[in-house]
C-alpha cells in the first residue's frame, strides 16, 4: 500500500523524483522475487533440510521453555490444518522428554496430532480456524494425548508436499500474475517519468 501510494502521488503531482523512486523500489521487489525464486528451485534439497533441522529442533525442545512458545503454536496449527503428526511420523514425538512418561505409560503427543474427524470425542479441546487457542505465559500445562488414540498417523513432510502438488498450478499463476503486474506498473511509471511534459501539453490542449 505505501509503494502504490507513492506510484499515485508522483504522477498525480508530476514529480519524477517520486515516479523514480517508485520504479526503483519495484524493480528491486521484482529481482527479489526472481532470485528468491532461483534460489528456491536450484537449491531445493538445501531448502528441505533447512526446514527439517527447525522443525526437529521444535519438536525435541517443545515445552522445554514455557516463555517460548511462539514456534510451538506455530508447529500445532501446521499439524491440525495439514491433518498430520511429526515431520516424518508420530514417532518424531516419542523422544520429546517432557512427553514422555514412566515405561508403562503408553507415548504421547500434542493434541494437535488428534484426529477429531474419527472420533466424536469432546474431552478434546477443540481448534479454531485461525489457529490452536495459545497456552498460558508462566505455566508448563500441555495438552497432549496418547499416541495409541485417534491421532494423524502421516508425517508433515508428506502431507506438506502433497498439498504443493495439488496446488502447484495455482501457487505458479499467481506468482506469474504478480510478476506480470509488477512489470506492467514498471513500464507506466517509466513511460510517465520520461512523457511527463508532452503527457501534460497533450492534456492542456482538451482542456
Amino acid at each position: 500500500m505505501g509503494l502504490a501510494l507513492l506510484g499515485c502521488v508522483g504522477a498525480l503531482k508530476e514529480l519524477r523524483c517520486l515516479l523514480g523512486l517508485y520504479f526503483g523500489m519495484l524493480l528491486l521487489l521484482f529481482a527479489t522475487q526472481i532470485t528468491l525464486g532461483i534460489l528456491i528451485s536450484t537449491q531445493r534439497v538445501r531448502l528441505e533440510r533447512s526446514v527439517q533441522d527447525i522443525v526437529k529442533k521444535t519438536i525435541q525442545n517443545y515445552g522445554a521453555d514455557p516463555e517460548e512458545t511462539a514456534a510451538e503454536e506455530s508447529w500445532d496449527y501446521v499439524q491440525f490444518q495439514l491433518r498430520c503428526c511429526g515431520w516424518h511420523s508420530p514417532q518424531d514425538w516419542f523422544q520429546v522428554l517432557i512427553l514422555r512418561g514412566n515405561e508403562s505409560e503408553a507415548h504421547r503427543v500434542p493434541c494437535s496430532c488428534y484426529n477429531l474427524s474419527a472420533t466424536n470425542d469432546s474431552a478434546i479441546p477443540q481448534f479454531s480456524r485461525l489457529g490452536p487457542p495459545a497456552r498460558p505465559r508462566h505455566s508448563t500445562d500441555l495438552c497432549t494425548v496418547s499416541a495409541k488414540s485417534y491421532i494423524y498417523r502421516e508425517g508433515c513432510a508428506h502431507n506438506l508436499q502433497k498439498w504443493l502438488h495439488n496446488n502447484l498450478i495455482s501457487i505458479v499463476g499467481i506468482c506469474l500474475g504478480v510478476g506480470l503486474l509488477e512489470l506492467g506498473f514498471m513500464t507506466l511509471s517509466i513511460f510517465l517519468c520520461r512523457n511527463l511534459d508532452h503527457v501534460y501539453k497533450q492534456l492542456a490542449r482538451y482542456r
